[in-house]
């Protein structure tokens, strides 16, 4: 267990003092407000919800924990906002990295934050008016602005964005400390830097910050690392698509629909 994570970990847990988180939100309610953000959605299974943006037409990025601890079937509501969205897709595909499920097996909080990223195929690709996909880049600079769009608890009638977060820390194994607010439903959300006119998604946020502590740290997980294998995976695995009513999850390997474990809808 290494001396950093750990120290961030708690750091999730106990009140600190100082001044307020001092970032600014704004809730996406009207269609002209998600400009530029129309690609971030609800992932909604029975039993919860987080948040994924799409990276490419038929694919969003969100957090392991949500996929694996929500069930088996989603669905993928792109810029929803009260009851609405520009565009929704049921899941078909779900590549999880092999550290994350060894670190849950084994109670390895640590390597399970540092692994925390998964990817959910739709059942077709997205092309609505609006619905473009995000690229992916760097993780961001210390002292870099930040935007982070969630759907969090208490606020998951609209997507907000909240603007001007900051990097507190970086920590090893492409661990993020950040300033801003996550909350329940946050997970999964991507941390954009804006460049060249345009959104790259640097990080997912995977580690809410503690309810009533006004400097605790959000974590999130840099891709860089990460994201490669799993791209990689769910393209090998294209051409072997499930049954209609099926969810197939995809370990990191794996590349043809014999070596695919495929799980049933409902259970």
């Amino acid at each position: 267990m290494h001396i950093q994570l750990l120290s961030f970990i708690l750091s999730l847990c106990l009140l600190a003092t100082g001044d307020a988180i001092a970032q600014t939100k704004d809730r996406l309610d009207r269609r002209d407000k998600l400009l530029g953000f129309e690609s971030v959605g609800l992932l909604e299974s029975a039993s919860g919800h987080c948040t994924a943006a799409l990276i490419e037409r038929d694919v969003v990025l969100t957090a392991a924990h949500c996929v694996y601890e929500m069930g088996q079937d989603f669905t993928f509501r792109a810029g929803y906002r009260d009851g609405t969205e520009i565009g929704v897709r049921k899941s078909v595909d779900v590549v999880i990295a092999p550290e994350y499920i060894t670190a849950r097996q084994n109670s390895d909080r640590p390597a399970a934050i540092a692994n925390d990223v998964a990817l959910v195929r739709l059942d077709s690709p997205m092309f609505e008016v609006g619905i473009n996909p995000y690229e992916v880049t760097s993780e961001p600079r210390r002292g870099a602005a930040l935007t982070v769009a969630s759907y969090g608890r208490g606020r998951m009638g609209a997507l907000t964005l909240e603007r001007g977060c900051k990097v507190q820390k970086l920590y090893r194994r492409d661990v993020i400390g950040l300033d801003c607010d996550a909350t329940f439903g946050s997970s999964g959300s991507p941390v954009f830097v804006h460049s060249q006119g345009h959104n790259r998604i640097s990080a997912v946020i995977v580690v809410r910050t503690t309810e009533g502590s006004p400097r605790a740290e959000t974590g999130a997980v840099a891709l860089t690392e990460l994201l490669p294998p799993l791209r990689a995976t769910l393209n090998n695995n294209r051409s072997a698509a499930p049954k209609i009513g099926a969810v197939r999850r995809i370990t990191v390997g794996q590349r043809n629909q014999s070596s695919a474990k495929f799980t049933k809808s409902g259970g």
